[in-house]
């Protein structure tokens, strides 16, 4: 019997650059403010407000303030108003829609179009006025789906793959940030035009000449949303990063003058105008911040704005995507096997016997024409009406033969062609059943080998992101207690929560509980004791954050009478403090034998969860390793439950096990359904279902007898 407690775990933090991120939404709203659409006010102040979350009000002051000092407050007032409302409906839905990137867009674009159809109602305009109102509206909801979207995602998977539609987010949030800076005043330089400079030049030293050109293009059109007027003479920096991409193999500086040198002939040849000279400046200044930027820091700032994963999570990646080729191999290996049974189990049912008794025994007698060309019908029948004698009763007689072929000559040729033919087919049949067999046991055991892979990358991949700063900590913190040789991962799973594993070549002779004080204070994080695992003189500590649940454990265990041995057994596993199992046996029969059996698939199936494997894997080795112990009764039943603490799940796998019993608010539930017992077929297939636990549930698991 097993009750669920519930634990509370308060974490209290504090953020100390809350005011760090005020003041720069401030700012960044502040210059967005500035920025414009075909001659346009930009609605791109209001995709950063709503990206801001908590600090929308430092983002709307900081708008009010550029309008002022453009002397536009008027034209901006839509976008103002547009901040408030959002704001407004964002505290009032405080919920989980707050950071949906589709809520959020549409929230963002229904506002303002409502603004701008009553700016255009109120005050007289044009279609085409209207239109561009219409336009920027969806262009900032947009905007806000893209840029939340790219954060989601870097928050879910650690980094951002610029990959498919993820690269359409990108480029969208590439052209407005270009037509933005593009916006901002300065006197004889583009500030959009220098940002792309950069960029097209980083993009041809990533991706050669087709990031060159990309990025090119891309800059074109972020400063044709700010001035049309200035396109024509930008359009040639995807020519020039086109080119430029063909010399990076030669050096940064070798790349940064052939940009140059083709920017230059490429002006030159479609004419001096009032835009060349600020073009050509707008180019060297954006050369000279990519020659003097370190490659590291521009590494480093992207893996800050769309993730970055280090080498240690990398190779995990690595290690589990082999691991999850090695299982996609062997299912096709399997499925070969089992089209090779097919066409042999095809191929003996096609064999004719007596077609081949007629080839051996009527094709060379002088009766032969009058049999099988003149009586064809009456010939061909008698035939199979033998061939149907043969199959029923093992063999047939001369009588059988003299009855459907009174005047055959070769009678007794036929009686001994059918027998033999007929020991040569169950010969046959013998061989093809223990071949077919071997090649069952074969394909089962690489459908489990193909489960130990998926699950093993499965417990690779676990490992989303390897602090090493703090790895490093807790092997210095190790050292200092005295073991200078201890190796420490800390990470974070794929439940987000953090983890820490250590090994050790000897065995630890300190307080349990001081150590784990120790560590949580390091990682600043609550971890319950370890669980410890020593293999081969190597002693294993994973600490995991406290749990939400705890649970208390009675057991109850007897025999059917006085002098036989229990054939249940049964035991309780703690893989970590939150993932705990209870695997119960029962062998079938009486006795030492049921004994041997049920302790034998327990033993097995807990060794195979401490290796990492699911209970699904657990189950599947258990059926095959059952099937060829060869003994007289050599069967059992089983009975798992794996329990999430901190997720607060119950999974249930059952094989001809007994149901089991959830007692929660004063009812009792039925856990389960029939399935067959372990090694009593090929494909054993169990029953597993999953539940919610919550604070005071009871759950009871059973042998048979008890219910």
């Amino acid at each position: 019997m097993l009750k669920v407690k519930d634990t509370v775990k308060i974490q209290l933090s504090h953020n100390n650059n809350s005011r760090t991120f005020q003041i720069v939404s401030g700012i960044t709203g502040f210059f967005a403010s500035f920025g414009k659409l075909l001659g346009f006010p930009s609605p791109v102040n209001v995709a950063v407000a709503v990206l801001s979350g908590v600090n929308i009000i430092p983002v709307f002051i900081g708008s009010v303030i550029a309008y002022i000092l453009q002397g536009r407050l008027e034209a901006g007032i839509v976008q103002l108003c547009s901040m408030l409302v959002i704001a407004i409906v964002r505290i009032i839905l405080s919920d989980a829609r707050n950071e949906n990137p589709v809520f959020l867009s549409v929230l963002t674009a229904g506002i303002m179009i409502l603004f701008n159809s009553v700016m255009s109602v109120a005050v007289h305009t044009d279609t085409y006025l209207t239109t561009m109102r219409m336009l920027s509206s969806l262009l900032c909801g947009c905007v806000v789906f893209a840029v939340k979207t790219i954060l989601q995602k870097r928050d879910e998977n650690g980094v951002f793959q610029v990959t498919g539609i993820n690269g359409v987010f990108v480029g969208v949030v590439y052209i407005v940030l270009i037509a933005t800076l593009s916006a901002v005043p300065a006197p004889a330089i583009n500030f959009g035009r220098i940002a792309g400079t950069f960029c097209i030049l980083s993009g041809a030293r990533k991706y050669r000449n087709a990031g060159g050109a990309v990025m090119g293009a891309l800059t074109t059109c972020g400063v044709l949303l700010c001035n049309p007027l200035l396109a024509k003479n930008t359009l040639l920096l995807a020519t020039s990063g086109l080119i430029c991409g063909a010399f990076i193999q030669l050096g940064t500086l070798v790349t940064v003058l052939s940009f140059l040198g083709i920017s230059l002939i490429s002006l030159v040849a479609i004419g001096i105008n009032g835009d060349t000279f600020f073009m050509l400046a707008d180019i060297v200044i954006g050369s000279m911040f990519f020659v003097a930027i370190p490659v590291s820091l521009i590494k480093k700032t992207i893996g800050r704005v769309i993730g970055s994963r280090n080498s240690v999570d990398l190779v995990g990646q690595t290690a589990s995507s082999r691991l999850s080729f090695a299982s996609h191999t062997l299912t096709d290996i399997r499925n070969q096997i089992n089209l090779v049974s097919v066409a042999i189990d095809r191929k003996s049912k096609d064999i004719d016997m007596k077609h081949q008794v007629c080839v051996s025994v009527c094709t060379d007698c002088v009766m032969f024409q009058s049999c099988w060309k003149k009586n064809r019908q009456h010939t061909s029948n008698a035939f199979e009406q033998l061939e149907k004698t043969a199959f029923s009763y093992n063999g047939i007689s001369s009588l059988d033969v003299d009855r459907v072929l009174p005047f055959c000559s070769r009678s007794a040729d036929i009686e001994y062609a059918f027998n033999d033919r007929y020991k040569q087919l169950l010969a046959e049949k013998a061989d093809n059943i223990h071949v077919r067999e071997m090649r069952e046991l074969v394909t089962e055991q690489l459908a489990s080998m193909e489960d130990m892979l998926s699950d093993l990358s499965y417990r690779v991949g676990q490992v989303r992101s390897v602090d090493a700063s703090l790895s490093a900590q807790i092997r210095d913190y190790f050292s200092r207690l005295g073991y200078p040789n201890a190796k420490t991962c800390v990470f974070t799973d794929e439940n987000k929560n953090q983890r820490v594993e250590v090994f050790l070549t000897s065995d630890f002779k300190g307080d349990i509980v001081r150590l784990t004080t120790g560590i949580s204070s390091i990682t600043d994080c609550d971890f319950d004791l370890p669980v410890i695992t020593t293999v081969d003189n190597v002693t294993k500590f994973s600490f995991m954050e406290q749990p939400l649940l705890e649970i208390s454990t009675g057991s109850f265990q007897a025999s059917c009478s006085d002098n036989e041995y229990s054939g249940d057994t049964f035991d309780m596993l703690s893989l970590s403090t939150n993932e705990r199992y209870i695997v119960l046996s029962d062998g079938m029969g009486t006795g030492k034998r049921a004994k041997l059996d049920s302790m034998f698939t327990v033993n097995l199936v807990t060794r195979l969860l401490k290796a990492g494997f699911s209970i699904g894997t657990a189950h599947r080795l258990i059926n095959s390793i059952l099937r060829v112990k060869g003994w007289e009764e050599s069967f059992a039943t089983l009975d798992i439950l794996r329990l999430d603490l901190c997720g607060g799940n119950a999974q249930f796998l059952k094989s001809g096990a007994c149901v089991s019993y959830l007692y929660r608010d004063e009812s009792v539930g039925i856990i389960g359904e029939q399935a067959f017992p372990a090694g009593i077929l090929p494909d054993c297939v169990p029953d597993i279902s999953d539940i919610k636990i919550f604070d005071g549930d009871y759950i009871i698991m059973t042998s048979d007898g008890v219910s």
